[in-house]
């Protein structure tokens, strides 16, 4: 609330707070209704009447997201957006009340009031950036760039709250029929978006019953052909895009995000040749999906979407395939398998006990 962010802004001004009071960034906010829900990162917040927007923001990208009310009632639509910002940029939004979303002014206006910021003439009106949140928001974010950004977004740069698949999710028969390599580009104006395709198993000419199912069981020949075709080499850009469509579900609520990085995770932990050869990919996979678990609602395992255990399947699966002589993955393996027991109440055993889902599509 405004009340909470004029509180907050007498927070003491330590070295942090007064590097970014000369370096951060703002998001200035205009026209925003009372009562309206404002979210940036990790924190959210219904807004006062006094607000207009954020500063002391940490370079790099963040992801911004409101809708018309805090209280989110059936009916109401989040929108959202990734935000690259630069050291002492300043973004600039407008409330539109029709569409109930936030959009940019025109460039010149824009630019007046981007002045304005940095003039300090809304400064009573901004509220601080959550500065403890930083670390945990650059880790979330670690292998994502705004060259990832700009090839998954929406046409219009909005991403928009999407359910209507939820109770497919929790089907397991419209799960099997789901083609994963069917574009997820639909209409601009519904804010889905533009993931890369996921390869599927293809039985090809001569092979054997036996090879066929080694196929099955280790997707690494899936994971290369990705990680060539779509990301021009970039082992780690993966890893961008398993970090922007876990974002897209759990703060964009769009469930095209959550299907790619169920995807995206289903695949990478089926790879047992590639955890061999490709170390430093799966000692990064290792430390982001421990970053996404331990950020992670506590019920995450028995939630509507995961209850298909597809999570502990995976976690069960990465486990054993990182389970190789590189002491990194060994380390990264037993920080993994410690926070499965002590956040979720999960032994190992308890994970091959999940479910018969295992890690392949």
């Amino acid at each position: 609330s405004e009340s909470q962010f004029s509180a907050r802004f007498l927070m003491e001004r330590t070295e942090e707070v007064q590097r970014f009071a000369e370096h951060g960034c703002s998001v200035l906010c205009l026209g925003c209704p009372e009562g309206m829900l404002f979210g940036i990162d990790y924190s959210a917040w219904s807004v006062g009447p006094q607000f207009m927007g954020v500063k002391l923001i940490p370079p790099g990208l963040h992801y911004v997201y409101c809708s018309a009310s805090a209280a989110e009632d059936i009916g109401i639509c989040r929108s959202g957006f990734f935000l690259h910002m630069k050291p002492k940029d300043v973004a600039v939004f407008r409330w539109d009340p029709e569409n109930e979303e936030l959009i940019r002014p025109e460039n010149e206006e824009s630019a007046r009031y981007a002045d304005g910021v940095r003039s300090f003439d809304f400064d009573r009106n901004l509220g601080p950036y959550p500065l403890e949140l930083r670390e945990q928001w650059a880790e979330l974010t670690r292998h994502t760039t705004a060259e990832l950004v700009q090839k998954i977004e929406p046409i219009s740069g909005r991403v928009r709250s999407k359910r209507a698949e939820y109770d497919a999710a929790t089907n397991p028969k419209a799960a099997e029929d789901m083609d994963l390599e069917k574009p997820t580009e639909i209409e601009s104006n519904t804010g889905s978006l533009f993931f890369s395709n996921v390869p599927r198993v293809r039985r090809k000419k001569g092979i054997s019953a036996a090879e066929m199912t080694h196929l099955h069981m280790d997707r690494t020949p899936q994971l290369e052909e990705m990680i060539a075709k779509e990301y021009s080499g970039n082992e780690l850009a993966i890893l961008g895009e398993l970090q922007l469509s876990y974002i897209s579900f759990l703060l964009g609520q769009n469930f095209d995000g959550f299907e790619q990085w169920r995807a995206l995770l289903l695949l990478l932990c089926s790879c047992e040749d590639a955890a061999l050869r490709r170390t430093e990919l799966f000692a990064e996979l290792l430390r982001t999906f421990f970053t996404q678990l331990s950020q992670a609602p506590s019920d995450l395992f028995g939630d509507d979407l995961t209850k298909g255990n597809f999570l502990g399947s995976c976690a069960l699966s990465l486990l054993e395939i990182c389970n190789t002589d590189a002491p990194k993955l060994q380390k990264r393996c037993t920080k993994l398998r410690e926070l499965v027991e002590e956040k979720f109440g999960l032994s190992t055993e308890d994970l091959a006990l999940l479910g018969e889902d295992a890690p392949e599509v």
